[in-house]
C-alpha cells in the first residue's frame, strides 16, 4: 500500500473514532447544562443542583395530553419522592410555568424546581428528545440510571430511583 494511502486509511480511522467519541459524549451519564427560569423570575442552573442526592428530570409540555397524564400521576405520589431532587423542565414561555405552578402544587415540595429552558433547547437536544414527557433520572453520584423518551410511567421512575 502507497504511503498517502495509508495516511488516508489512518486519517479516516481517525476521524471515525473522534466522531463515535462525540456521539458517546452526547449520550454520556453526566448531568446537561441547565439554565431555566422559575416562574418566580429566579434563575436557575447547573450548580444549584444538589450533591449527592439521586435527582429526576423531566422534560414537558403543559399543553401536552400525555405530560398532564404524568404529571397528575406524579403530584399523587409526589411525597414519596420527598428525597429525590426533581427538576421539572419546559421549553414555552414562563406564562406557562406560571399556570402550571398554579394548577399543580409545586411550591409545597421543596425538592421541586420547575422553569422554562425558552427555545435554547439544550435540554432537549442534549437528550435528543422526540417525546414528551422525558424522564431521566440519576443515581447519588450523579451517574444516569434510566431515561425514558415519551413512555415514562410513575412505576418506572420509583422503581429506578428505589422509591416504594
Amino acid at each position: 500500500m502507497p504511503k498517502y494511502a495509508q495516511k488516508i486509511a489512518t486519517l479516516l480511522i481517525t476521524a471515525c473514532i473522534c466522531l463515535l467519541q462525540l456521539d458517546a459524549h452526547s449520550q454520556s451519564s453526566s448531568f446537561p447544562e441547565i439554565n431555566i427560569t422559575q416562574a418566580n423570575g429566579d434563575k436557575f442552573t447547573t450548580p444549584q443542583i444538589p450533591k449527592g442526592k439521586q435527582i429526576a428530570l423531566i422534560y414537558f409540555s403543559p399543553e401536552c395530553e400525555h405530560c398532564q397524564v404524568f404529571m397528575k400521576s406524579f403530584f399523587e405520589h409526589a411525597k414519596s419522592f420527598d428525597d429525590v431532587f426533581i427538576l421539572m423542565v419546559t421549553y414555552l414561555p414562563l406564562d406557562r410555568v406560571l399556570k402550571f405552578s398554579e394548577e399543580y402544587p409545586v411550591a409545597d415540595y421543596p425538592n421541586i424546581v420547575a422553569g422554562t429552558e425558552g427555545m435554547a433547547f439544550l435540554i432537549r437536544d442534549y437528550y435528543k428528545i422526540d417525546n414528551i414527557p422525558f424522564v431521566a433520572t440519576y443515581n447519588k453520584e450523579g451517574k444516569l440510571i434510566s431515561a425514558y423518551d415519551g413512555n415514562a410511567s410513575i412505576e418506572k421512575v420509583k422503581k429506578d430511583l428505589n422509591i416504594k
